[in-house]
């Protein structure tokens, strides 16, 4: 048998490398070539815009939420915290950008014109629903789709976000907030005062409102243990750990999950998993006992739940033995009830928790503001036996008290404001459009000048809906945009604020359907606290400089919604 002398192996094997080698060379030459050639499309396309910077990462994907506080830079387009400073830099009210990878040319609006072009016209701006995932955990929803899925859901549940069943909604905040208070004043034993775990204490009250008018699940606040389903993580505890965890459940892969039983994995592993098997145990208790109700055709009012009542119907219409058209259009599968009931449980009781952390922590930071609306309380309820408890509050009773709680609405239309609970949205454009943007600059006697121009958005773009610099626009809200200030939120006869800069809730045909359900449970919790409490900062806080205070008060971080990180404040009660 020949053999191959060793030097010509060697000889050999080195061809081999270099030729592999030159391949992944010019391979990489290649990619790198056109990803400039991509990149240079993408900049001359926004050339004409101002800003032309790069954005590394896709504005409305995790990474972007997970890297906010160190990237982009303050002041950089895209950066959370710089609210209207880079349209400042730029003097505009759109700003052009490049997204590395994909080089999609991404367009940051914060003019209301143009906007409402955005929000108005859902062929040309679609929803980016890949964006959406983290609430798709149990399948499709209203939130995470588009087309013909959208609309079914959402006809679907329209029409359970009635003034009935908002008047529902007062009803069970006002009863949920006074078991709330006889807690707090339990802990209070003689005190001045009792520190409040705002975040801890605002989610327990938002997922009771929306448990009872919602879904008909009515627990009391001191019902802390949990419920009589037999599973082995009780029904809050399931939900605040998931919502808790949501990030973390997209992040990681189904099989990771599933070994979490078996293997030694990282605490939060386990955690995440139990919460989304029980959760969905829960919700199709729920949905159940209310297929059985539907199903019976019971008269009365034990399921006080149109939202529940709504999407359990719509599923058993594809049972019915004498389908219409109509039935047909509106059915949902077992998945879809799941995944709605899910999303408005998730979106219904989270953003309002933060919206009232947020809210209660201003309160304590301007007492002159906290005490206007005791003032506006106390002409509502002059006495504190006036203050009603829940049990005799009905729709007559909503609409009054709603109507003459002006002030503490503005309020908390400030707070939304300055904190609006989901701070950006993207929408891919899919044809050729034109957005309305204004150039400005300060003139010498330091008034604001602005231009109005058109900026063209083509197909394949993206368009950043960026709802935190909108609502901090000086064109829109003055130079004091940037301060807290709920008088801005009061109609006068010479002056009505601007509703087309105010998108807190979105706005046009996407606009979320539960404002009136959020303004409810809000206002009727605020107005109630402002009643029987003064609030404070805590006193670890007392005593520091109020710049401090309110850095350190206010801190958040941005994640499906903006999360208040530091939300505690010192309640002490009235007696008047």
């Amino acid at each position: 048998m020949d053999f191959i002398p060793n030097d010509a192996l060697t000889t050999g094997w080195n061809t081999v490398y270099l030729f592999t080698g030159g391949v992944v060379i010019l391979w990489a030459l290649q990619s790198s070539v056109q990803k400039l050639v991509s990149l240079h499309r993408a900049f001359k396309i926004v050339e004409g815009v101002p800003g032309g910077e790069l954005v590394w990462f896709h504005p409305f994907r995790s990474s972007a939420p997970v890297l906010a506080p160190y990237f982009p830079p303050q002041g950089r387009i895209g950066n959370y915290y710089s609210h209207y400073q880079a349209y400042k830099k730029y003097g505009s009210t759109v700003l052009g950008s490049v997204k590395f990878w994909g080089a999609v040319p991404t367009f940051w609006v914060s003019d209301p014109e143009g906007l409402k072009t955005i929000s108005n016209n859902r062929t040309v701006f679609r929803r980016d629903v890949e964006g959406y995932e983290v609430v798709s955990v149990y399948g499709p929803n209203m939130v995470a789709t588009e087309g013909e899925a959208w609309k079914r859901y959402r006809t679907v549940a329209k029409p359970a976000f009635n003034e009935a069943n908002n008047a529902l909604v007062w009803h069970h905040a006002t009863r949920i907030v006074n078991e709330w208070f006889e807690d707090l004043n339990k802990q209070l034993r003689g005190g001045k005062s009792v520190q409040v775990d705002l975040l801890k204490d605002c989610t327990e009250l938002t997922l009771l409102i929306i448990s009872s008018a919602a879904f008909g699940k009515h627990n009391g606040w001191s019902d802390h243990s949990g419920d009589d389903s037999g599973h082995r993580l009780p029904f809050r505890p399931a939900v605040t750990t998931a919502v808790k965890n949501l990030v973390p459940k997209v992040l990681t892969p189904n099989w990771l999950f599933a070994l979490a039983e078996y293997l030694p994995l990282p605490k939060i592993i386990k955690e995440t998993a139990d919460s989304f098997v029980f959760l969905r145990l829960h919700m199709l208790d729920i949905i159940n006992s209310a297929r059985e109700w539907v199903a019976g055709g019971h008269e009365d009012n034990s399921l006080d739940a149109a939202l529940l009542q709504n999407l359990v119907k719509a599923n058993l219409a594809q049972l019915e033995q004498e389908e219409t058209k109509e039935l047909l259009k509106r059915r949902l599968t077992d998945q879809e009830v799941l995944s709605n009931a899910f999303m408005f449980l998730l979106a219904g009781h989270e953003t309002s928790a933060h919206s009232l952390c947020f809210t209660l922590c201003l309160l304590a930071l301007y007492p002159e503001v906290q005490e206007k609306m005791y003032q506006e309380t106390k002409r509502l309820w002059p006495n504190l036996s006036d203050i009603p408890n829940g049990d005799t509050v009905g729709a007559s009773k909503f609409k009054d008290d709603m109507a003459n709680l002006e002030y503490v609405t503005a309020v908390f239309r400030e707070s939304l404001r300055i904190f609006p609970p989901v701070p950006r949205v993207a929408s891919p454009v899919k044809t050729d459009a034109k957005l309305t943007s204004r150039r400005f600059h300060e003139d010498s006697r330091g008034n604001m000048q602005s231009t109005t121009s058109e900026v063209n958005v083509p197909a394949g773009s993206l368009a950043v809906i960026d709802i935190i610099a909108l609502h901090m626009n000086p064109l829109c809200w003055g130079k004091d945009a940037e301060e807290f200030r709920p008088e801005r939120f009061v109609d006068t006869p010479t002056y009505t604020w601007p509703r087309d800069a105010f998108l807190a809730f979105s706005a046009g045909p996407r606009a979320c359907m539960g404002e009136r359900f959020a303004y409810a449970e809000s206002v009727c919790s605020l107005a109630h606290i402002a009643r029987r409490y003064k609030l404070s900062v805590p006193e670890h806080l007392v005593g520091k400089p109020f710049a401090e205070q309110k850095r350190i008060l206010l801190q958040w971080a941005p994640t499906l919604t903006l999360v208040p990180h530091n939300a505690s404040v010192c309640f002490s009660p009235r007696n008047d």
